[in-house]
This record gives structure tokens, C-alpha cells and sequence, in this order.
């Protein structure tokens, strides 16, 4: 029988990843930011009104709340799970559960003191058991040795080594997440050229919007593509993952529309502007993925950012607004994670210049080494 120590020595050969934690760290401040925002009018409970554990409200059973706090909280078990080197399996559950547990005990209290939120013990319950199923998955991957060795094969043999790979690759991931709301057409940030309070009086507004929208679609295209291409070992294999990442985005935004019982609105992830800027940024990034990795970096910084400030040039002619009003979440959860996908969008670029400055530090700016 191999033990787990056995396992975790053979899992990290080469170097101990901190994927994990930067996985965890991330999804936890992701649900803190959804359970509290939007931040304000913190009111606190009347006078003697018992605490939310002993209020006489705290046991209704709506089945969707229960489904999505149980689901939301389960990557975060997984990812916890999975922070300690070595570790047996039950503390490994252990570990996911609690680490859920304690999360969702600081929202729920945090939250009675925002009115529209409700804290009651069926979250915290969902929440927790959410947690437990995340840890139990990533306790029965821990102690398979082939899938151990099948994941460290995978992190190390495609991807930058040491923490930087490790950050790159959450950022990554906090990306293709963000797809997963589909209000938002795929490579927009903020703005949506089909709202209906366009200022008809401004000659050539159409025009202007599909030029302003393809402009986003190119440089976030152009950005993205270019910060995979520099996490990966070998730009051989940007091509296929470019593709692989756009075309897991388009069956994320599918699935998450068929389960909102609404229909897929291609046309709207693929209007004029969108597909235009697409094919723009995609001959762009055909391009400069043949550079220097300096001048890789150096572009995939400003096309994210660019992209990022392009929508300030329609704010005469456009009220922004949440794109895509037949999937704008504005109940509950999804109302948290409407907010929360947003503001992720914002932010990343952001937190990837970040990255882009710390490879650019590395020797060889950030190329891996042959004996790596």
C-alpha cells in the first residue's frame, strides 16, 4: 500500500507548486467580495434582535439558494484540500471543510449587518457542505498516485515553473471563469455598443460603436493571447491553447445560458464589432507571438490596459450598462456574481500587468530554462 507521503514526494518532484494556495486565496477573496459587495449602507441589527445562528427565520428551505451556495463553495474545499504537501486524506477533509466552514460563518455574520442580504443557518450549512464535497475530491486525487503524477506531469511540462507559473496560471483560470456569465460577450470588459440609450443625434454613432467595440475585442484578444503564449514552455503550443481557451469560454457561456432556461445569444457574443475585433487581434497575435519575449511582454501590458480604457472613449454617445439584458442577473446570487464577473474583468488586467512586471524581472525575462 503506498502511503500518502509516498504520493505528495511523488506528486511535487521537481519542486513544490503553490497553485493551490493561489487558487484557494483568490476563490476566497472572490466570495468575500460577492457576499459583501456593494460594500456600503452597513446598518446595524435593531436592538435586541437575536443573533442570525437563533433567529426565528433562519431555517427556510429555498432548493436554487441551497444548490448555489453548496456549488460556490465547493472549489474552495478543493483548493485547501490540496495547499498542504503532505497530508493524510482525513485531514486533507478536514482541512476543505473547516476552511469553508469558517468563511462562511464570517460572510453570514458580516452580512446581517447589510440589509438586502439574509444570514441564516441554511447558508452556512450549504456552504459548508459545499466545502466538505470540494475536500473530498481533492483528498481521493491526493492519494491516487497516477493522477498526482498526471497533474505534476501537466503543471510542469506545460506551463512556467515556480510561483509565477503558479500565479499566471490562477489568473488564467480567474479569466475563463469570469466567461462563465453569459451577459457578457466574450473578449468585452465594460462596454456594450447595443444598448438602446445611444444618442441617435450624434452622426455616425453606429459606426463609431462597432469601431469602439472591435477595438476591445482586438486588444483583449491580443492580450489574453499573448499572456497564455508567455505562460506556456513552448510557443509551439499557443496556437492549440489559444483555440482550446476561446472555445472553453463559448462552452461555459452555453451551458451557464442553457441552465438559465434562455437561449444561446450568439448573436450577441458574435455581433459585427466582437467577430471583427476578434479576427483583427487574432492576425495581430500570429504576429506577435514571433517577437522577442521582451517585446511580448511589453505589448501583451498595453493591449490589456488599452483595452481596458477604450470604452472611455464612448462616454459621450453611450450609457454603459450590464451587455446582454436577457442574461443581466439582477436577483440573489446571480445578482452577486453578475457584480462579481464584472468587477474580475476589471481588475484582471490589471493584476496581469502585475505578472508581466514581475517575469519581465526574471533572468532571460522569464523564459524557462532548459533544465528546468
Amino acid at each position: 500500500m503506498v502511503s500518502d507521503t509516498a504520493v505528495g514526494d511523488a506528486g511535487v518532484r521537481g519542486g513544490h507548486t503553490l497553485l493551490p494556495h493561489a487558487l484557494a486565496a483568490l476563490y476566497a477573496l472572490a466570495i468575500v467580495y460577492a457576499s459583501l459587495q456593494p460594500f456600503g449602507d452597513w446598518i446595524a441589527p435593531p436592538e435586541g434582535t437575536p443573533f442570525w445562528l437563533f433567529s426565528p427565520g433562519a431555517m427556510r428551505w429555498p432548493r436554487y439558494d441551497v444548490i448555489a451556495n453548496v456549488i460556490a463553495y465547493l472549489p474552495l474545499g478543493a483548493f485547501v484540500a490540496l495547499v498542504p504537501r503532505r497530508a493524510s486524506p482525513r485531514r486533507r477533509i478536514v482541512l476543505g471543510a473547516f476552511a469553508g466552514f469558517v468563511l462562511s460563518f464570517a460572510m453570514e455574520s458580516l452580512q446581517a449587518w447589510i440589509p438586502p442580504r439574509d444570514a441564516n443557518v441554511l447558508d452556512l450549512a450549504s456552504n459548508t457542505t459545499g466545502a466538505l464535497a470540494g475536500a473530498l475530491a481533492a483528498a481521493a486525487i491526493a492519494r491516487s498516485p497516477d493522477a498526482r503524477a498526471r497533474l505534476s506531469a501537466w503543471r510542469r511540462d506545460l506551463f512556467l515553473p515556480g510561483a509565477l507559473g503558479d500565479f499566471g496560471i490562477a489568473l488564467l483560470a480567474m479569466w475563463l471563469v469570469a466567461q462563465v456569465n453569459p451577459a457578457i460577450p466574450l473578449f468585452a470588459v465594460t462596454f456594450d455598443p447595443t444598448t438602446e440609450r445611444l444618442v441617435s443625434a450624434v452622426p455616425g454613432s453606429d459606426s463609431a460603436s462597432v469601431v469602439i467595440e472591435a477595438a476591445e475585442s482586438a486588444f483583449q484578444l491580443l492580450g489574453v493571447g499573448l499572456f497564455l503564449a508567455l505562460l506556456l514552455r513552448h510557443r509551439r503550443h499557443a496556437g492549440a491553447a489559444v483555440l482550446l481557451l476561446i472555445g472553453a469560454a463559448l462552452l461555459l457561456k452555453v451551458v451557464a445560458a442553457l441552465l438559465l432556461l434562455k437561449p444561446a445569444a450568439w448573436e450577441g457574443w458574435f455581433r459585427p464589432g466582437v467577430s471583427t475585433g476578434a479576427a483583427l487581434g487574432a492576425l495581430a497575435l500570429l504576429a506577435a507571438i514571433a517577437l522577442p519575449r521582451p517585446a511580448m511582454i511589453a505589448l501583451c501590458g498595453v493591449a490589456l490596459l488599452t483595452s481596458l480604457l477604450t470604452p472611455v472613449f464612448a462616454s459621450d454617445m453611450f450609457d454603459a450598462r450590464v451587455p446582454l439584458t436577457l442574461f443581466s442577473w439582477r436577483y440573489g446570487h446571480l445578482l452577486n456574481f453578475n457584480g462579481l464577473t464584472h468587477t474580475v474583468l476589471l481588475l484582471w488586467p490589471v493584476a496581469v500587468a502585475a505578472w508581466l512586471f514581475a517575469l519581465s524581472g526574471r533572468p532571460a525575462w522569464g523564459a524557462p530554462q532548459a533544465t528546468d
